[in-house]
């Protein structure tokens, strides 16, 4: 290690006090914010108090930065940054290309200190809306990552270690106002703060790794301490927070719905006769699964407006199963139900239950099981008759037995029994299934090697034959617990990228129609009482499960 290194690093341990009871004033971590110009934008890496020092000089560790930046997808794309040196400025810069919001992101291995190995892990998120801010994940490459989502209440932010939620993890967060707020993350790994300032905010916040003793460049250390540094800028001022815009569905204003009385996701719903219906579902933690976790409520709301949302009769509760309207009924279709409580292992069990509800009498009535057990498929209704495809069966702790085969039910002849499909070129679960020109469509999903699929499957009832259609657009976990509807005639699909897609009228690309204030999955699209679509409840990596109803205007398809 070099002498240079030795300096800065007793420098850093001099003016720095333990995380754990507080930050100091005079510390210095990476930094990174964007600079533009009327030619071009530029990522700009420094080490300071905060983003806007750009004086003190550079450690040679952080000259070996990697760089990268990426969308709202997973994708990244590396950063070539080179070193910029003036009388009062002395920084990396990295030329950005122009386009959507990004993230450009940064890692660093500093040095070894006495027995202690320094890491930096530093984020800017560069949109111009807290609106946005939403729209960013976690990072696969941060193993430290704090993640921004603002909300009704406020700024809330997620720390992530190795893509999972971390508790009592302090935060600091400064803005352009000389405010200070400071916080520690709860279970879920969620700081709440206030809106801050408007200008650029600086959020930071540190993890250690107790006993992981290691050697790095001939040096050995017995633990590790990771720093995360979080910078976006802020349009609000909290002085008028009550005004701040935050996304549509946060407020109740003339067309939009009220919330679901609880978040949920991984749920049954449907529209029927100008009802939005929700059974069951997922609430809680991410992974966790209890009866606890499970909602026991059947509800409808008049989408209409001027009614509060109406408690129904409920059966067994479940999640990861469909409910799907047919003429004056809706039928519901397997799904998962857990046994467990919070503080014991998963006893999770799929069900065989297939039963449709009458709303105009209120009664469940029992219909023939379905072959086999099943949860994370999906449904839908073409004509009369019923398709179910993908999903798993679970049988308590054991892994999940994949199903193999489609199903299709007739909804018109009283007699009518599950009838296999022919033989289909894939096994998924987590997917979204629809239909278009009179074919079954099947979206997205995972398959048992634990692969995210982003396939279009057709079947057609006509020729008995599986076809292929164009790949979803996006990349990662994209595609996975997407939820698709077919309006007018026209595919629609969502997922965790936040943009409605529309099938070409051709049927060979997907083409954006339309964006969502929060990306979710594990939600529901469904038709509004007007034209376009609505996107109901689902999950957020920003923010857990969500309760809004997002009203999604479309434009007009082409007709060719």
């Amino acid at each position: 290690m070099t002498n240079q290194i030795l300096r800065s690093l007793a420098a850093f341990i001099a003016l720095t006090t333990t995380f754990a009871s507080g930050y100091s004033a005079h510390a210095h971590f990476l930094w990174l914010k964007t600079a533009r110009s009327e030619t071009e934008t530029r990522a700009v890496l420094s080490f300071g108090e905060s983003a806007e020092e750009e004086n003190y000089k550079l450690p040679e560790a952080v000259e070996s930065a990697e760089l990268w930046w990426r969308g709202s997808g997973d994708k990244t794309h590396e950063l070539f940054a080179e070193r910029v040196e003036t009388d009062d400025r002395v920084v990396l810069e990295a030329p950005l290309p122009s386009g959507d919001p990004r993230v450009v992101e940064a890692a660093c291995t500093y040095g070894i200190y006495h027995t202690t190995l320094l890491r930096y892990y530093v984020k800017h998120i560069d949109c111009p809306t807290l609106q946005q801010l939403g729209r960013f994940g976690p990072s696969k490459e941060l193993k430290l990552d704090l993640v921004p989502q603002a909300t009704d209440e406020g700024l809330q932010i997620l720390v992530f270690w190795n893509g999972k939620p971390l508790p009592k993890v302090s935060l600091k967060l400064n803005d352009s106002a000389n405010h200070e707020q400071t916080g520690t993350s709860d279970e879920q790994g969620h700081v709440a703060f206030d809106f801050p300032a408007k200008g650029l905010i600086h959020v930071l916040g540190s993890f250690v790794e107790e006993d992981a003793a290691g050697e790095h460049e001939g040096g050995k250390y017995k633990n590790i301490s990771n720093y995360a540094t979080l910078t976006f800028k802020s349009p609000t001022n909290p002085s008028t927070s009550s005004s701040i815009t935050i996304p549509a569905t946060q407020e109740l204003a003339a067309g939009q719905l009220p919330r679901l009385p609880e978040p949920v996701a991984s749920f049954g719903a449907a529209v029927l006769d100008g009802w939005l219906y929700v059974y069951g579902g997922h609430t809680g933690g991410a992974h966790e699964h209890s009866r606890k976790n499970l909602s026991n409520h059947f509800r409808r709301l008049h989408l209409a407006g001027g009614q509060p949302w109406e408690e129904l009769p409920m059966e067994t509760p479940l999640q990861g199963f469909p409910l799907v309207a047919h003429g004056k009924a809706l039928y519901r279709v397997g799904g998962m139900n857990a046994r467990n409580k919070p503080d014991e292992d998963d006893d999770l069990f799929s069900v065989a239950e297939f039963a449709r509800f009458d709303p105009a009498t209120g009664q469940w009535t029992a219909l023939p099981s379905l072959p086999a057990p099943s949860s994370s498929h999906d449904a839908v209704v073409i004509g009369d008759r019923l398709y179910v495809a993908g999903g798993w069966m679970l049988e308590g702790g054991s892994v999940g037995t994949w199903h193999d085969r489609s199903l299709v039910f007739d909804l018109g002849n009283p007699q009518a029994a599950w009838q296999e499909l022919p033989s289909q070129p894939f096994q998924r679960r987590a997917l979204a299934v629809s239909h278009w020109q009179g074919k079954l469509a099947v979206l997205g999903g995972i398959d048992a090697d634990g692969e995210v699929s982003r396939r279009l499957d057709y079947y057609d009832p006509a020729s008995g034959q599986w076809s292929r259609g164009p790949d979803l657009p996006g990349e990662g976990t994209s595609g996975f617990g997407v939820s698709a509807w077919n309006l007018d005639g026209h595919l629609y699909q969502s997922g965790l990228d936040g943009i409605v897609y529309r099938l070409a009228s051709d049927g060979t690309a997907w083409q954006p129609a339309g964006s969502l204030q929060a990306a979710r999955f594990f939600h529901r699209l469904l038709p509004g009482a007007s034209e376009g679509l609505l996107a109901v409840a689902g999950a957020s990596f920003q923010t857990g499960h969500l309760a809004d109803i997002e009203t999604i205007k479309l434009p007009i398809p082409d007709p060719n």
